[in-house]
């Protein structure tokens, strides 16, 4: 599963958090400075299956641009602020949400013990 990072500086707890939840690619984007480049430059790529946007590290203005390029291309979307058990809580709550039969969700490394039987 492929996940794209909007927000904050450092990452590496969530970076761990989210190789749990079994993420193996993970694109982080600061969106701090216009070093990064304009958002009309950088699209979300098209391996990318779920954007998670750390709100305490984002502009509205960003926010609002890259949830609608998400939405337009079909991917989930999880806001967190960048607590680690924030991001693993709502995070869980959209794998949650696609189902068993999702790609996303068969992917991670606690599927079967979310769908155990019996």
């Amino acid at each position: 599963m492929s996940v794209l990072v909007i927000g904050g500086d450092k990452i590496d707890p969530i970076r761990a958090i989210l190789n749990q939840l079994g993420v193996d690619n993970i694109v982080h984007w600061t969106a701090r400075n216009q070093k990064n480049g304009c958002k009309k430059d950088r699209p979300i790529p098209v391996s990318i299956e779920i954007v998670l946007m750390l709100t305490n590290f984002l502009n509205h203005n960003a926010m609002k641009y890259y949830r609608a390029e998400a939405k337009a291309k079909g991917l989930p979307i999880v806001y967190s602020t960048r607590n680690v058990e924030c991001v693993k809580s709502e995070f869980s709550k959209i794998l949650g949400e696609l189902g068993k039969d999702s790609s996303v969700c068969r992917s991670c490394e606690e599927f079967n013990n979310c769908y155990k039987k019996g």
